[in-house]
């Protein structure tokens, strides 16, 4: 067998997550969610969260009905998180079907992912609105809209609404493909190519935090047209406008410090922007399968204005999306997975490197998270029933103030989730927007 032959191989089998040994059922987790029970606490949840505002009040028991009628359709959403001596798995939860429960003034927390018998997301309703909390060990955005998708529309079926069979939109009674469970990270692993480079340590803005319990969120609502328009006059789409916009706000930020305090921070400012892969390597996947790009400014060079950053963003973003550059990231995180010494590391050990990894690549080379959902598409049957959508990001220790950005019909939803207690940030980024010709409207959970 030819070398290209072996590794499709190892790919293949590495990719696959669900394991059978006799009567026993498990799920390894995903090359992404492998390390991430790691770093969770009470703060750093790594659960994030997308609602839909229905037009109507929720009827809690055709909510329940419609969860429970989708339960066998997302085998591999209920189980819950086990700990070996190796690694951490995912086990069925046989026979169980989770149920709403009450909305909290405070999103994305107290799962509790390690207790036993919890699933690792939930779904939340209040007066119109349905809202999925996923922890990221089991999927990420994209994963969790499509179960949105197929609560929203087997709710309205149960509520009398004559509901379409659209492409896409998973119904009770669909057989699973297999391939939605499998690790996309590891099928597409390419051997040989080299890894990316390690970013610097990024600037972080200064501020107390919330008490413990406390989570904010502002969310801008801005007309959908006019901020394409806007994107479009400065030649940029417009996930790498608002990503300048957050930027642009963090420069002010750090120039805003008093001098001594300045002199002693990191000056550079990145944003992580997650790139959803399934654009960039065709998977059917459920499980996570994102990674991201860094778009940066090294202010040692001097201060940027709004132009250059901008067109910064745009040009380092159209290279750094592409299959060729993505795959060296896949290759990083894949080949240490595979690595024997790693894998025969006890779990504990692997903790403690996780939490230094996560440290080293992670936050701290990003200011914050800038993600972008994109438009959510219903079949007009049942977009007559939605108001809007909304996307909250996890709460995080270090990037304390991150926006996540949804489109609903001729509407953009901002949402910044927030751990700090300044809204320096959220207020220079709509400050920033109005100050464009961009109306915004504003809402808060405080």
């Amino acid at each position: 067998m030819s070398s290209g032959g072996r590794t499709r191989g190892m790919n293949l089998s590495f990719a696959k997550t669900e394991k059978n040994a006799g009567e026993e059922r498990w799920y390894i987790l995903d090359n992404a969610a492998s390390f991430m029970p790691a770093l969770t606490d009470s703060t750093a949840t790594l659960v994030f969260r997308i609602s839909a505002t229905l037009t109507e009040r929720i009827f809690l028991p055709s909510l329940t009905e419609a969860m429970a009628n989708l339960a066998p359709r997302f085998p591999y959403f209920l189980v819950e998180l086990r700990r070996g001596f190796f690694w951490y798995y995912l086990e069925p939860m046989e026979g169980r079907a989770p149920e709403p429960v009450a909305d909290s003034r405070y999103p994305c927390l107290n799962m509790q992912i390690r207790r036993r018998g919890r699933f690792l997301f939930r779904v939340r309703a209040y007066h119109s609105r349905i809202a999925v909390e996923f922890c990221h060990v089991l999927t990420d955005g994209a994963g969790a809209l499509v179960y949105l998708k197929a609560i929203i529309m087997e709710y309205l079926r149960l509520r009398g609404v004559e509901t379409p069979d659209p492409e896409g939109i998973f119904r009770p009674g669909d057989v699973p493909d297999p391939e939605e469970s499998e690790d996309a990270f590891n099928l597409n692993f390419r051997q040989g190519i080299p890894f990316p480079e390690v970013g610097r340590k990024a600037f972080h803005f200064p501020s107390l935090p919330l008490r413990p319990g406390q989570y904010r969120v502002i969310t801008g609502i801005l007309p959908l047209g006019a901020t394409i328009a806007k994107a479009k006059e400065h030649g940029s789409t417009m996930t790498e406008f608002l990503v300048s916009v957050y930027l642009a706000g963090m420069q002010d930020l750090f120039l805003a410090l008093p001098a001594p305090v300045r002199s002693g921070m990191k000056k550079l400012v990145a944003a992580e922007v997650p790139v959803n892969l399934r654009r960039l390597f065709p998977s059917k996947t459920m499980r996570n399968f994102s990674l991201y790009v860094m778009p940066y400014l090294d202010l040692r060079l001097g201060l940027y204005d709004f132009d250059e950053i901008i067109k910064r963003v745009h040009h380092y973003m159209q290279a750094e999306i592409h299959e060729k550059n993505i795959s060296r990231q896949i290759a990083r995180n894949v080949g240490g997975g595979r690595n024997l010494a790693i894998r025969m590391l006890p779990l504990v050990l692997k903790g403690i490197a996780a939490r230094w990894v996560f440290k080293r690549i992670g936050e701290d080379t990003m200011s914050g998270i800038v993600s972008n959902l994109g438009a959510v598409m219903l079949p007009e049957a049942l977009a007559s029933h939605v108001e809007r959508f909304e996307f909250i990001p996890a709460p995080s220790h270090r990037c304390r103030s991150n926006p996540y950005v949804v489109s609903w019909k001729d509407r953009l939803f901002i949402s910044f989730g927030s751990t700090a207690a300044s809204t320096e940030v959220e207020r220079l980024f709509f400050t920033r927007l109005t100050g464009m010709g961009i109306p915004v409207a504003i809402e808060s959970n405080r």
